[in-house]
């Protein structure tokens, strides 16, 4: 059954008030989804009371399952009641995806990406990627309320060792490399790396928490932590109105259904909220060589003006604890993921903090264009001192309705050495 309808919002209900309203019947229609599973992803639930506001992120909810077409919400009173139905136009689809990139570094990377097959409204994915450091692959689902993860990596690499306590970043989809950038550095070290990590999360309300073992053997040319680094982390999150992206379907125009809030005015700005907390611990009794103990923490505020631009300020830290070399904390972990860099700085501790702006520069039925300028800092504490790697630029990127994801071109200029990075841009979020 197909449903082509304009999404409408909370305004049918204000004509005849909320004041003692309790929601009544819910009734689902979808074209190919368990309508069981939409109800449970519907924050309100028969009984519950009737507002507006309620009503409006009940919706957003179901946007953001990002598996829709069209979501058609409707809303009666009778007797003190609401009754709300719900119209979704839905589907399935397989979306395979390859690039490859050349730059400082060669990456190849290919996947694939399934939605709602099965009807649970599940997705999943499988991916793998190959470059001059090594390899990675990956798998995960997300099937209502649990997601399981498991994934591999072996990473051969060069690590380089500069002036001023900083060192080269690395990674098997890192493409930026700071060789015949710096000077000859001080020294080097070649490490492999074997990381094996299974995840599981389990979402409740606006809460997400997770479980997470690593088996992790490292080793160097040169004396240092080398073994096994086996750790097990575990995790609670908490999200209110932030947006998703599209997701995967865009290509086949899943995950669209609110396209048209995004192209129209929001009556009043919106608040966005996130926070994390994380501590991992490993040691004998693990299997690991070394005692591991890191705590990490991450706080997001956002406000979206009505024409949907987006000020967004971050904070974050970390602490190690003293452990080995191979488990410091990265200045690169404490910042905003905005800038892109050639070189890190390595610590037992630190904490950043971030300010960006998305400014829309322009808005249609193909796409969006926007400009996004950023500032970002860490201080880093590495032999007795707080060092700090901080960095500002601007993203400008063209984001397709019906493609994943947003391209364009980002400038970072790196404010603690002095240095400049201009990169392609393939991915990221709206």
């Amino acid at each position: 059954m197909k449903k082509y309808a304009i999404i409408l919002w909370f305004l049918p209900v204000l004509a005849f008030g909320t004041e003692n309203i309790t929601v009544g019947e819910i009734r689902i229609y979808t074209t190919r989804i368990d309508p069981a599973v939409v109800a449970k992803q519907f924050p309100l639930k028969t009984g519950d009371p009737f507002t507006p506001q309620a009503y409006e992120e009940a919706q957003n909810k179901l946007h953001d399952m990002r598996l829709f077409k069209k979501l058609d919400f409707s809303a009666e009173q009778t007797d003190g009641k609401t009754n709300i139905s719900i119209h979704a136009e839905d589907g399935y689809y397989f979306f395979p995806l390859a690039f490859f990139s050349s730059g400082d570094k060669d990456v190849f990377f290919m996947s694939l990406f399934e939605g709602n097959f099965f009807k649970k409204g599940e997705t999943a994915f499988a991916l793998g990627g190959i470059s001059d450091d090594g390899y990675t692959f990956s798998g995960g689902v997300s099937i209502q309320n649990h997601f399981f993860h498991i994934g591999f990596t072996k990473l051969d690499t060069e690590l380089r060792f500069y002036q001023d306590h900083w060192s080269s970043m690395y990674g098997v989809m890192n493409v930026a490399d700071d060789e015949k950038e710096y000077g000859a550095p001080l020294y080097r070290w070649n490490m492999r790396d074997y990381d094996f990590k299974l995840t599981y999360a389990y979402a409740f309300g606006d809460f997400n928490a997770f479980v997470s073992p690593q088996f992790k053997h490292t080793s160097y040319s040169e004396k240092a932590d080398g073994g096994n680094h086996n750790q097990f982390s575990a995790g609670l999150s908490y999200r209110k109105r932030i947006r998703t992206s599209s997701g995967m379907g865009a290509w086949f125009g899943f995950g669209l259904s609110d396209k048209q809030n995004m192209l129209s005015d929001m009556p009043a700005p919106r608040y966005s909220y996130a926070a994390d907390a994380a501590f991992t611990k490993g040691g004998n009794w693990f299997g690991a060589d070394y005692d591991i103990t890191k705590l990490s923490l991450n706080f997001l505020w956002q406000m979206e003006l009505k024409q949907h631009h987006i000020l967004s300020v971050q904070a974050k830290g970390q602490n190690a604890y003293g452990s080995a070399f191979s488990d410091q904390i990265l200045s690169s972990d404490l910042l905003s993921g905005q800038g892109r860099y050639r070189r890190l700085i390595r610590g037992r501790r630190g904490a950043g903090a971030a300010v960006s702006f998305l400014f829309y520069l322009l808005r249609n039925d193909t796409g969006l264009l926007a400009l996004r300028p950023f500032y970002e800092l860490a201080y880093v504490y590495t032999q007795n001192a707080y060092r700090d790697h901080s960095g500002a630029g601007a993203t400008l990127s063209y984001k397709f309705w019906r493609f994943p994801f947003p391209l364009g071109i980002n400038y970072t200029r790196n404010l603690s050495d002095d240095s400049n990075m201009v990169s392609f841009v393939f991915g990221g979020q709206f």
